[in-house]
């Protein structure tokens, strides 16, 4: 007689199933539907609303640093980023790439947070003169050419003139010995020691090369001449000038082009008008 045993049930102690190993054509689809599925996220905006879904994916904000005259609306308009863009897609390069194509811009730096936030950081061009050609333009310390972030409301800045050029590109840097001679001539006159650019409204070029300054208040033009003049000789000048200004002098018009020495040619005025009118023989020129 055979005894029939009970085969014992084993008890189920908490431990997962262990599945059966994945064939490989399983394996090799999910991997082929997996690279499409990417694929089409990244290159196909159509694709890639239908996968990820409508807003899944939004960019949820843009935070702009380092921008002081261009609005924060008007860099994400130059960035390119458009209302409700999905920030999974974006290609941060190419946004850098459009924001420092802007004439403006010096330099521009984008960092993206997942999808979710988008960090962007400029460097603006800061003006430092005005060049009038066709139309009036700004320009920095490296002779790059920008428009005016309002064309009404230009800044305090001296404008440089008789300059040679046909036409002025935007984002174009210009060169010649005039316009080197005038921005280095306004560094000098924007040193602390010297401090003479906010006095000045116009630098003229001649056509031998000559720089003219104008005086801001009184239009006195002031010769420089095409001699690099010294920080010393401007500091000479400002005392001058500040003299004649304190005693109510108005000079028709001051040269610099001398060596020690600055001339000042003082109109003739009545000598009813005060002291130092008869101190000095009017209509000659006043050696300082």
């Amino acid at each position: 007689m055979v005894r029939l045993r009970r085969a014992r049930k084993r008890a189920y102690c908490g431990r997962a199933l262990v599945r059966g190993p994945i064939s490989l054509d399983l394996a090799l689809r999910i991997i082929f539907f997996s690279l499409v599925a990417v694929l089409a996220i990244v290159k196909l905006p159509d694709a890639r609303e239908k996968i990820l879904g409508a807003g899944l994916f939004k960019l949820d904000s843009v935070a702009i640093k380092g921008n002081r005259y261009l609005m924060d609306s008007r860099v994400v308009a130059i960035a390119g980023i458009e209302k409700g863009a999905s920030g999974l897609g974006l290609d941060t390069e190419k946004i850098r790439s459009r924001l420092i194509r802007h004439p403006r811009i010096k330099s521009a730096t984008v960092k993206k947070l997942l999808w979710k936030k988008l960090y962007i950081t400029v460097e603006e061009r800061t003006p430092v003169a005005l060049v009038g050609v066709d139309q009036i333009l700004e320009i920095d310390e490296e002779r790059v050419v920008f428009e005016p972030v309002d064309p009404a409301l230009l800044p305090d800045l001296p404008v440089i003139t008789g300059l040679s050029y046909r036409k002025i590109v935007l984002g174009d840097t210009l060169r010649g010995e005039g316009i080197e001679h005038a921005m280095a001539l306004i560094r000098k006159l924007g040193d602390p020691e010297v401090n003479l650019l906010d006095q000045i409204s116009e630098i003229h070029v001649d056509n031998n090369g000559d720089l003219i300054l104008v005086a801001a208040q009184s239009g006195t033009p002031i010769v420089i001449g095409s001699e690099i003049v010294t920080a010393k000789k401007l500091q000479a000048f400002k005392v001058a000038w500040a003299d004649m200004r304190r005693r109510d002098l108005t000079p028709a018009s001051v040269d610099l082009r001398f060596e020690d020495q600055i001339v000042a040619k003082i109109p003739k005025r009545p000598a009813s008008e005060g002291l130092y009118a008869r101190e000095i023989e009017t209509g000659k020129a006043v050696l300082f």
